[in-house]
């Protein structure tokens, strides 16, 4: 029986295992870096909105925003970073109406909008990723209510003044009396003669010894 030529030919499971592979590693760069956009434009919209809402009007005493001025800085941001950072494809400035306990505020809202350019995700047709965010802000005032009031019910501790009596001189402590009783050397054999180096020596050895013991019987017991 002949056999079939099989060279240039590859399986079914090589196929499907290399799109796999290719589609898992697709996801893990080109979704990566969709989420660091996103990030991004939230980011941006979160700057100008704060910018926006430095625009207080403090002749109101809720400190609510003067419209115009918001929109003005909220827009002059969004054109700074769009100068900046050409991936950035939309920035727009609007207000809001928000309510909370105290009323109703005028609040500054922003949406970005940032696009870049895929990198395997092109394979399926899909060449620009798109990543949006928005953000809102208002001036909030730090102090919403006024003090209690209340007093405290713990007086502070009271401090007595020092006594008036007299000191009293005392004498230091005097240091025990060390007794110091005194000892006689012990009687050594004097020399007769310097008849040679050996008696020399020996009576060097003896005024040696005789200085100890006079040493020992100095010290206090």
């Amino acid at each position: 029986m002949r056999r079939r030529d099989e060279r240039g030919s590859i399986t079914p499971f090589v196929v499907i295992i290399s799109l796999a592979l290719i589609m898992l590693a697709a996801l893990v760069v080109d979704g990566g870096r969709q989420l660091n956009a996103k990030g991004r434009a939230i980011a941006y919209a979160q700057e100008a909105a704060r910018a926006g809402s430095q625009a207080i009007d403090v002749t109101d005493p809720r400190l609510d925003l003067v419209p115009a001025l918001a929109l003005r800085a909220a827009s002059a941001y969004c054109d700074q970073a769009r100068a900046n950072d050409p991936q950035l494809v939309r920035c727009a400035a609007s207000l809001e109406q928000v309510r909370d306990g105290a009323g109703t505020f005028t609040a500054v809202r922003v949406d970005a909008q940032i696009q870049i350019d895929a990198i395997l995700l092109g394979i399926i047709r899909k060449p620009v990723l798109t990543s949006s965010g928005a953000a809102l802000a208002r001036p909030v005032s730090g102090i919403s209510e006024a003090d209690s009031g209340k007093v405290p019910t713990v007086a502070p501790p009271s401090l007595s003044p020092p006594s008036q009596g007299t000191p009293t001189e005392t004498a230091p402590p005097t240091p025990d009396e060390i007794e110091v009783t005194p000892c006689a050397p012990r009687p050594t054999e004097t020399p007769k003669g310097d008849k040679d180096d050996k008696d020399k020596d020996d009576k060097d050895k003896d005024d040696k010894d005789e200085d100890d013991d006079l040493e020992e019987c100095k010290k206090p017991e």
